[in-house]
């Protein structure tokens, strides 16, 4: 089979699955007590040794908002059974890493949103 652009797709290909990737969780901070990859991850890596797979954390200085902390990150594990024990039954999880706050939830990509999980997302009540 072939698209419109010319590329030739495979009859025996799997199916892209738009799912948020089960394995990551969201993460933000304080203002003005961000933590660094390095602390996130020994922190996963201390509860869960060698699951951490990946930590994100925003950079300021990259998306413009110079003198800026990075206030958010993502965690993304090796095993999608992890942020399931992280998060348990709960919305949020809360965590002292370092002496800072941290707060977990459940990683949706923002193109999959919908208006009420959107909602839910941010916290502000609307249903």
């Amino acid at each position: 089979m072939s698209t419109s652009a010319g590329s030739v797709l495979s009859a025996s290909a799997e199916p892209f699955e738009h799912d948020p990737d089960p394995r990551c969780l969201f993460l933000t901070f304080s203002n003005g007590y961000p933590l660094s990859q390095f602390q996130i991850f020994t922190f996963f890596n201390c509860m869960f040794p060698c699951a951490v797979e990946e930590v994100f954390v925003n950079d300021p200085w990259e998306s413009g908002m110079l003198g800026k902390n990075g206030l958010f990150g993502k965690v993304r594990f090796k095993y999608s059974n992890i942020p399931n024990i992280v998060m348990g039954p709960n919305e949020k999880v809360f965590f002292s890493v370092y002496g800072r706050p941290m707060i977990c939830r459940r990683f949706i990509s923002k193109s999959l949103r919908t208006g009420d999980d959107e909602a839910a997302a941010l916290g502000d009540g609307r249903e």
